[in-house]
């Protein structure tokens, strides 16, 4: 059991009379580091009070699904999102930078974004189905850099592939940096450093200076005992502990992502589990049973429309059963070529009724042509 870090830091500055929270994620992401779960949770003790948060970040990288999750996670937070990259934002890390309504990076920072790889074991089907989920996943991760730079995908796929580190000027360019500061010094743990220096294409000017670089230390909070807070700045403090039971270790991401895919055939909807995986954001196994179930729903209503190709599109774009039965109603009209008002038709009028008194007059002259008339 990995023993409890203190990763992040939660500090409220007044600026212009707006809020700023800070969170840090000094660490690898995923159940060895920074969790989805725990990351979300600070997010959410915050989210009432915050007009706004930093998020930053120094980190080589860790679990997609993770990433996914606090990504969704600060694209809906109802306030001003910026990320900071505070010296390197590798892989999976990359992926939450580009959250950020605003993007800071130090002009000696480093992005690196690449595609996405794992260690697998199993039968021919099983390495098909895990080699389907990364692409699906390399997908999600290249949509995200595609919304915050506007970037061609066929450009962004050749960057993925080629392992691409950019620097805060390249970047930048890319527009996946919006703001650049002075350099700032690097710092990384000895585990950081040794797993970058693995990667294919790490540049030789970031190797020199992690080599050098003092150990990254994750964040005090300030004791406000000890220096009391100024006017411009205030520390939001954990709440008093109490007798409650401490909180379960979070599921670990290959278990979860194991069960995910193991009720989805039980559902008869194995075609969608990494559309599942995609959506969920793996926080829990009560969360990923119900986008499971939601998923079997659109499922079936997309067999009902008679466009079952789209149910995985569907379920990985994260939309509910109700805006997946808006899109499908749409598709349809669309596909019949009809259109849907309230005006009354504007069709030829209808055709005159004749008169009882024409009627009669009209027998009366039959039968004086016929002889049988008598006045």
């Amino acid at each position: 059991m990995p023993k409890p870090r203190n990763w992040y830091a939660m500090q409220a500055k007044t600026d212009s009379e707006r809020t700023i929270a800070e969170l840090r994620i000094y660490d690898e992401i995923g159940f060895w580091g920074v969790t989805a779960g725990a990351f979300v949770s600070a997010l959410n003790a915050i989210a009432d009070t915050a007009d706004e948060v930093l998020v930053s970040v120094n980190s080589i990288g860790g679990d997609v699904f993770d990433a996914f999750a606090i990504y969704n996670a600060l694209r809906r937070f109802s306030g001003r999102v910026t990320t900071r990259v505070d010296g390197v934002a590798a892989s999976a890390a990359s992926l939450v930078v580009m959250a950020g309504d605003r993007i800071v990076m130090p002009e000696n920072a480093q992005l690196m974004i690449h595609n996405p790889w794992t260690i697998t074991a199993g039968e021919a089907s099983d390495l098909r189905r895990i080699a389907d989920m990364m692409d699906n996943a390399r997908d999600g991760i290249m949509a995200a850099y595609r919304n915050k730079s506007g970037q061609d995908e066929a450009e962004l796929i050749r960057m993925m592939d080629e392992e691409t580190w950019l620097t805060a000027l390249e970047a930048q360019a890319l527009g996946m940096c919006d703001v650049i500061e002075a350099p700032v010094r690097l710092a990384a743990s000895a585990r950081s450093v040794e797993v970058i220096a693995k990667y294919r294409r790490t540049p030789e000017d970031l190797r020199a200076q992690l080599q050098d670089a003092p150990a990254a230390e994750p964040p005090v909070l300030t004791d406000p005992a000890a220096e009391p807070p100024s006017a411009s700045q205030t520390t939001v403090d954990p709440p008093s502990p109490t007798n409650t039971p401490a909180p379960a270790d979070p599921e670990p991401a290959a278990s979860l992502v194991a069960h995910v895919l193991a009720s989805c055939r039980a559902a008869q909807i194995g075609h969608l589990g990494e559309s599942v995986l995609l959506s969920c954001g793996l926080l829990d196994r009560a969360g990923a049973d119900a986008r499971i179930a939601q998923a079997r729903e659109i499922a079936g209503l997309c067999v009902a429309a008679k466009a079952a190709d789209r149910a995985a599109e569907l379920v990985s774009s994260g939309l509910s059963v109700e805006q997946a039965r808006a899109r499908l109603f749409d598709t349809v009209i669309d596909r019949s070529g009809q259109q849907i008002n309230n005006k009354q038709p504007t069709g030829p009028a209808a055709p005159e009724v004749p008169l009882a008194a024409s009627v009669y007059a009209a027998r009366g002259q039959a039968r004086a042509r016929q002889g049988r008339y008598s006045a």
